[in-house]
């Protein structure tokens, strides 16, 4: 009777034991290799267009496209990607300022966090760009083309794009931080009481709030 028990209770442990053992098998069999998304293959051409390749995406995601201006990155263009492939590729074309241009591609991944692809940069020969303001006090003109930023008294972005000119007959008068081709400058408006007012002054600093500010360009970009 005793050895009956015992071979009874080996068998139930021996049943135990091999269905742990076909448990672990499933276990092991429902793993799914997920391959790690990634932006590689990031080049500047001969245009100065940037190229970017994207590995293993799947659905959709944006592109951001920053370049390094006045000592902070600048969201200069959005490139949408929807593509599902093991590859894909993209590029965007930015405008350049003169000297040296540095980009960088970012993207939100799945942990909400923050990625930053490798910095690519070219050298432009792009002439300098200065500005000036009419005698009114009522618009900015450019010497050429060039992305732009104006900075409220207050150190928020009212303005910003890409051209020649921009008109500030609106504003309210105070000091204001332009930031224009690589260059930071302030100038201040005026009240206007005739048809025509004294020169503006301006000052080629930086002013304190745009110094330190930590993330001045937390806007759209045109």
């Amino acid at each position: 009777m005793l050895n009956t028990r015992k071979i009874l209770f080996l068998n139930v442990l021996l049943v135990l034991f091999s269905s742990g053992i076909c448990l672990a098998g499933n276990d092991q069999h429902e793993v799914v290799n997920v391959k790690e998304f990634k932006v590689s293959s990031i080049r500047l051409d001969s245009l100065g267009k940037i190229n970017w390749v994207a590995y293993n995406q799947n659905g959709a995601l944006e592109f951001g496209i920053e370049q390094f201006m006045n000592e902070h990155w600048v969201m200069v263009g959005i490139v949408a990607g929807d593509a599902v492939a093991d590859q894909s590729a993209y590029s965007y074309s930015p405008h350049q300022h003169s000297g040296e241009n540095k980009y960088r591609i970012s993207w939100t991944g799945p942990e909400k966090l923050k990625n930053y692809s490798n910095i690519v940069s070219t050298f432009s020969r792009k002439e300098d760009v200065f500005f000036q303001l009419s005698e009114d006090n009522q618009k900015v003109t450019f010497s050429g083309n060039t992305y732009y930023m104006l900075y409220n008294p207050y150190g928020f972005v009212t303005l910003r794009g890409y051209g020649s000119s921009l008109d500030i007959s609106d504003f309210k008068p105070g000091t204001y931080c332009l930031t224009y081709d690589n260059k930071v400058a302030t100038f201040e408006k005026k009240e206007v009481w005739f048809g025509h007012s004294k020169h503006p002054i301006v000052r080629e600093n930086k002013p304190e709030h745009y110094k330190k500010a930590k993330k001045p360009f937390e806007m759209d970009p045109p």
